[in-house]
């Protein structure tokens, strides 16, 4: 049933981010859409996840 109602979605990986934006900027923006926890929450998870991937945490 499930399989039934989901869809690829094709996306131009060259097109689908903005490189003016930082990773912070981008990922932050989901997390504050749908409102998942405080801003300084937010600053702190986006901090924890670049770790996690090897990036450096923006000042």
């Amino acid at each position: 049933e499930l399989r039934r109602r989901m869809q690829i979605v094709f996306q131009d990986p060259y097109a689908s981010l903005n490189p003016r934006r930082s990773v912070g900027s981008i990922v932050g923006e989901g997390l504050a859409i749908h409102r998942l926890g405080t801003p300084a929450q937010r600053r702190e998870r986006l901090a924890q996840l670049m770790e996690v991937v090897g990036l450096q945490p923006e000042s």
